[in-house]
């Protein structure tokens, strides 16, 4: 469809269009679970036929007789002609994903899904590129069916139907006309102060000029100069008074209620719960607390996988909690508070809780840990383990779980917002995140520390506390500088051996002053050699085309007018880390090198030469050796002859099928170890659970084939 013309227009329709549909969505999700809500159906009515007249006054035709085809499904309930069925809310669906797309499109916020010819282009046409689509006929009947012309994203299959933007932004504020008279006020004002000071600089001009060098003041002159200093302390104070009240004022103008976020994802569990077979209730508290445009923006990702996570890993199967004497309908909560300057938000399920079995034993098989260091772990370090990236319990990969994508996002995210991360799993009971993050990212508190003639910002929020270390205190644990502070041992480090300066250690027969940093459940120490006062700093991020700075969030402009870096209490702990794994690891450089020289190998199993050619090419151009085999019977014999370190297997081939093939991969000894990933065009849940009772590790779709989830998949379980 062609873009609106008129900017001022398309502007309007990209805001009002948003709501309308946002509320269609809320609506629809309501009437499937009170059907018979008359005055519920009267207010969705109003929003289907609002849109259809907009579109309609822009002559948008094709999104006018879609939002008709939903008021028309909506009148015949509000007449009684129909009940609303889970069955008829299906097809809206799918027309308000149609009607989502072509906004978007005339918009300008998206590209035409329509090509010259009038043919829709199919996902797999999007996704793969470098080689021809994979002709393989898709399954009538599917839980994750995208419906035709809805635009699909690499890694975003986990939000099914309604798509929500990667790239999540609020570009329009809606200000309350009080608020900006207030600033507006406040802006005549700062101009008067203004010009009392620039009247204020002539006179003090006009008296230094009276003042002949050597000569001794008047008193006449004495008197004015004093008139002088009282009159600018006051107008000082003054413009003190203004700047904070409009600091303030536009602060304010940036705090959002969480429900803007918040409303994007019922849509999404929805469709996520129904793909998986799961009832599930998503209820919000506090929505209406307020928080920093930019923490709404970037809480998005965070709570879409901590939202997935929930459904996928914690909430049961109906089943399985009528079993459990659960209600057979799982519930995630998503409660908001706000405490001083913080918000906090809780994500809670009533479903299993944690595995931390599970979690030892795919840290085990990760290599993350022997066994006898994984079965040493305490629940707090299996709860960093389930952090690590590319980490999942899941035992078997598919398009929408175990890929190992979510809690590291989650982290990340919450770190970059000078948040924190906590969680609690009631075995049997469910799970809680609790996410602590800054109401305000516009400005920070730091604590000024000099290391090395250096000054260095660090965010108050990130100190424990400070203490001068003796040299009795010292204590040296695995090479490495420690102190004990009540049970817990501390190691400690120079701060500019930390940020890559020359190597420093302590004098350990002086006094050192030590600054213990806190991220999440972890403490450090840095040395540094001064420690000042505290400021309210504005940060200033990189400037392109630097994005990012490892220990670095960004720059800011001290009182002094000095240039100073601020600090990145995550990155910290991080560089520490790795430090104390470089420490501890015994692989030699020999063995590290002959690990990187191995070309990992693949049998690559299909019986469609169309399809095999296509996936030969793409695991090749990733780097892998590549054997084929044309169904299992042939790929049965090739194993007899050589080790592979993965299979990627159709399941419907002549001879043997994957199943087959997988389960006698897994009886056998000397090969059943090896990775298992099964491409196939059989789509269904049950055709997922054979494939993970046969034994495989991973199962693809070819309907939703996306080349970066089976690379994803290849290099997690190799």
């Amino acid at each position: 469809m062609a873009q609106i013309e008129d900017l001022e227009l398309r502007n309007l329709f990209r805001i009002e269009s948003s709501e309308h549909l946002q509320k269609l969505d809320a609506g629809l999700l309501q009437l499937e679970k009170t059907p018979n809500d008359q005055a519920l159906i009267a207010e969705v009515f109003r929003e289907a036929h609002s849109l259809k007249g907009s579109a309609r006054m822009l002559g948008l035709i094709d999104i006018q007789e879609l939002a008709n085809r939903v008021e028309d499904m909506l009148g015949e309930a509000r007449s009684g002609k129909t009940v609303i069925t889970a069955e008829i809310l299906k097809p809206q669906w799918e027309t308000l994903d149609r009607i989502r797309q072509m906004v978007s499109e005339v918009v300008g916020d998206a590209k035409p899904s329509v090509q010259s010819s009038g043919a829709i282009v199919s996902p797999i046409e999007k996704v793969v590129i470098s080689s021809p689509p994979i002709q393989e006929p898709k399954p009538e009947s599917s839980a994750t069916q995208i419906p035709t012309g809805v635009e699909v994203k690499a890694n975003d299959s986990i939000s099914f139907g309604r798509q929500i933007p990667t790239d999540f932004r609020i570009d329009t504020l809606r200000v309350d006309a009080k608020k900006l008279d207030f600033l507006l006020t406040q802006t005549g004002e700062l101009v008067v102060s203004r010009s009392r000071i620039l009247r204020w600089q002539d006179e003090f001009s006009r008296l230094m000029n009276q003042l002949n060098i050597g000569s001794i003041p008047t008193e006449e002159w004495m008197k004015s100069a004093l008139a002088m200093r009282t009159k600018l302390s006051e107008d000082a104070s003054r413009l003190s008074v203004i700047t904070e009240e409009i600091e303030g004022g536009i602060r304010g103008l940036r705090l959002l209620p969480i429900a803007t976020l918040l409303e994007q994802f019922p849509r999404m569990v929805h469709d996520l719960a129904a793909a998986e077979n799961k009832q599930v209730d998503l209820v919000f508290e506090g929505e209406a607390t307020v928080a920093d445009k930019r923490i709404i923006e970037e809480m998005k990702a965070p709570l879409m996988h901590m939202l997935r996570n929930a459904i996928d890993h914690g909430i049961e199967s109906p089943e399985e909690r009528t079993a459990a004497g659960k209600s057979p309908n799982g519930k995630i909560l998503v409660k908001v508070s706000q405490d001083a300057d913080h918000v906090r938000i809780d994500v809670i399920d009533d479903g299993r809780g944690l595995d931390f079995e599970a979690i030892r034993q795919q840290a085990v098989k990760r290599h993350l840990f022997n066994e006898s260091e994984a079965t040493s772990l305490d629940e707090a370090q299996l709860k960093n383990v389930l952090m690590t990236p590319g980490f999942s319990t899941n035992k078997m990969i598919t398009d929408i779980s175990g890929r190992g994508v979510g809690l590291d996002v989650v982290r990340s995210a919450v770190e970059h917002m000078h948040g924190t991360l906590q969680m609690e799993s009631r075995s049997g009971k469910g799970m809680t995140f609790s996410l602590y993050l800054p109401v305000s990212l516009t400005s920070t508190r730091v604590t000024i520390l000099r290391e090395w003639g250096e000054n260095y910002a660090m965010p108050c929020d990130a100190i424990y506390f400070s203490k001068i270390l003796k040299p009795e205190e010292l204590i040296i644990r695995e090479d490495r500088q420690c102190f004990y502070h009540g049970d817990d041992i501390i190691t400690i480090n120079r701060l500019g051996s930390i940020l890559d300066r020359p190597l420093r250690l302590m004098d350990t027969n002086d006094n050192s002053l030590c600054v213990v940093i806190r991220v999440g459940e972890n403490s450090f120490g840095v040395i540094v050699d001064e420690l000042r006062e505290e400021e309210e700093i504005v940060l200033k991020l990189p400037p392109p085309p630097i994005k990012r700075l490892r220990n670095v969030s960004g720059v800011t402009i001290l009182d002094s007018g000095e240039v100073c870096a601020v600090l990145n209490p995550a990155d910290l702990a991080k560089s520490v880390h790795q430090a104390l794994q470089k420490m501890q690891s015994a692989t030699s450089l020999a063995d590290q090198a002959l690990a990187k020289a191995h070309k990992k190998s693949i049998l690559l199993v299909e019986d469609s030469i169309v399809t095999r050619i296509q996936e030969k090419r793409i695991l090749e151009g990733a780097g892998y050796e590549v054997i084929t085999a044309t169904d299992g019977l042939n790929a049965w014999n090739i194993l007899a002859t050589r080790v592979f370190d993965v299979v990627v297997s159709d399941i419907m081939m002549p001879n043997m099928d994957g199943l087959e093939l997988t389960s006698k991969i897994r009886a056998n000894k000397k090969l059943s170890d090896i990775p298992i990933i099964l491409v196939t065009s059989l789509a269904s849940d049950e055709d997922r659970r054979k494939g993970l009772q046969a034994g495989a590790d991973a199962y693809i779709s070819k309907s939703d084939f996306d080349q970066t989830v089976l690379l994803d998949s290849i290099t997690r379980l190799i």
